[in-house]
This record gives C-alpha cells, structure tokens and sequence, in this order.
C-alpha cells in the first residue's frame, strides 16, 4: 500500500499539513509521523493485555535505528485493530522501520531521537495508568506532554533548520523552544478534549481543579507556536505549519463551550476545516496575516 494512502486514511488534519510541506522535509516528516502513529496504535490495541503492548514498545524502542523490531508479528498485531486503515498500517511497520537506517546521518539521528522520546512516552502512558492510579502531576503532565508531542516540535526545526536555507527569521534557539511549546500545546489540546473519555476510563491527566490552568497553558503554547510560523521565511512552510494551531485554538473553544462531562470529544468540522484553510492562505503571501488569524480562532 502507498505510504500517502495510509498518511491520508490514518490523519484527517495532519495530513493537511504534511502535503504541504516543502519537498525536501516531507518525506523524513512523514516517515516520522507514520512510526509514530504505529507505535501508537500498539500502544491503544485493547485487546491485548498492556504487558504484553509494554514489551513490545520496549523492543522498539532498543530497536531504533536497526533494520526490524525483533519478535513483531505485523499480522498478529493487524488483526487485533478495529480500524482497517490502522491494520494497514502495522502491517506495513516492518518495511517503514527498515527505512530508518538508510536516512542520511544528521536526518537519521534526529529521527532516532524523537522516535526514543516518543516511545518512552508511550511506556510511561501505559505504566502510569494502572487500575485505580491517581491523576498525573503538574511535572508528570509537562514531561508527558514534552516526550510525545514536545520532542516532535523540536524534531520539526532541527530538520528544518538542517534542510531548508534561510530558514527563519530568528534565533534558532528561541525557535526551538517555540516549536517544543508548539508540540507540547497541541497535545494538551486533544488531553483536555478528550478529558471526559480518558477519566470515564480511569486514566485521569486532568484533575477538575486543573482544567482552567491547562486551558491557559495551551492557548500560551498554541501563540508561542503561532511566533514560530510568522518567524518562517517559507510562505508554503508558515501555511502548512500554521494550520495546527488554528485548528486546536477552534477545538478548545468548542470544547470549552459543551456541557460538562460530556464524552463525545469536541471536533473541527470538515466545512469549518475548510474555512480555515481558505482563510489561512494568506499568511503564504504575508507572515503579518498570522497573528489577525491567530485571534480570530481564538474566540
């Protein structure tokens, strides 16, 4: 199966956002994601028991960089997924995982290590959650969030910034740490959509009193994102990144607005997608059309 096929039926927003991405950075971002969402989807397969998930992220996660994932059964794996497009995707994990070694050097370290803080992450999600386990810490949250989500915002500059000339605008520290922020926001955006679930499951990020801060948090992140897309000399590069953060602004103000506890998670509809892509064009001809977009998805 083509790889775009399956970016495309496994992302409904992100996917988006990787085609449009200039040439050079799009392949390496989406074998990234690709793994990434493997290993996800490991990570979520219910119907195994999460010992028997815990110990095959751990044998990926010693197998970064190496040619297969020693003791996975792509096949076994795919016929426990609900979702066709997901079975698709593990059974085509071995041929993505074989990619990895063949990167040129400085692309293949970058893609090891936000693949090992990925994984990590996901470990950590399913050894935390034990039955009966008690929320995550403020610190626990931050480092959740930083190893899942912050790692690929900082994985997104340093290929950039290794493969696009005249990057930025500004320091490459500063847009470094826009871009972890950037991650780290998004991720606490779909926490805090997907809050009703995740507590009716037992598997509580947000403790009630901590909503409003984190609600706070991520809107502060969602705009140091929003610096680092007006920073970027690259129309094409500023439109596709910028998308995200459109979105998950949108998708917290929808989910702050639905009555409480309700566990269908807020979602940007394909019309109102749409919008924001046509309305996003402009920041491809201008950065200074950012931040008007920015707080008009804000409200």
């Amino acid at each position: 199966m083509r790889e775009r096929d399956i970016l495309r039926r496994t992302s409904r927003s992100f996917y988006l956002t990787i085609r449009l991405l200039p040439r050079a950075v799009r392949g390496d971002v989406s074998l990234a994601y690709l793994l990434a969402r493997a290993t996800d989807t490991i990570a979520d397969t219910s119907t195994a028991p999460p010992e028997r998930r815990i110990a095959l992220l751990r044998e990926a996660r010693n197998s970064v960089g190496k040619i297969r994932i020693e003791g996975f059964d792509a096949d076994a794996w795919a016929r426990d997924q609900r979702d066709p497009a997901e079975a698709d995707l593990l059974r085509a994990l071995p041929q993505l995982w074989s990619r990895l070694p063949a990167r040129e050097e400085t692309v293949r370290a970058l893609l090891i290590r936000v693949m090992d803080h990925i994984l990590e992450g996901q470990i950590f999600d399913l050894e935390r959650f034990s039955p009966n386990a008690p929320p995550l810490t403020r610190e626990e949250l931050e480092r959740y969030t930083f190893l899942v989500a912050g790692s690929v915002g900082e994985f997104w500059h340093d290929l950039c910034r290794h493969r696009l000339a005249d990057y930025s605008r500004d320091n490459s520290d500063v847009m470094r740490r826009r871009a972890r922020h950037y991650g780290q926001g998004l991720q606490l955006v779909n926490i805090i959509r997907d809050r009703a679930m995740d507590d009716a499951l037992g598997r509580v990020y947000l403790p009630e009193g901590e909503v409003v801060r984190a609600e706070a948090q991520a809107r502060d992140w969602l705009g140091e994102g929003a610096e680092y897309c007006a920073a970027l000399r690259s129309g094409r590069l500023r439109y596709a990144t910028l998308l995200p953060a459109l979105l998950g602004l949108r998708t917290l103000g929808l989910s702050a607005a639905q009555p409480r506890g309700t566990l269908t998670p807020a979602k940007v509809s394909r019309s109102e997608l749409r919008r924001w892509m046509c309305r996003a064009i402009r920041v491809w001809l201008s950065a200074s059309a950012v931040m008007p977009l920015v707080r008009a998805a804000s409200k």
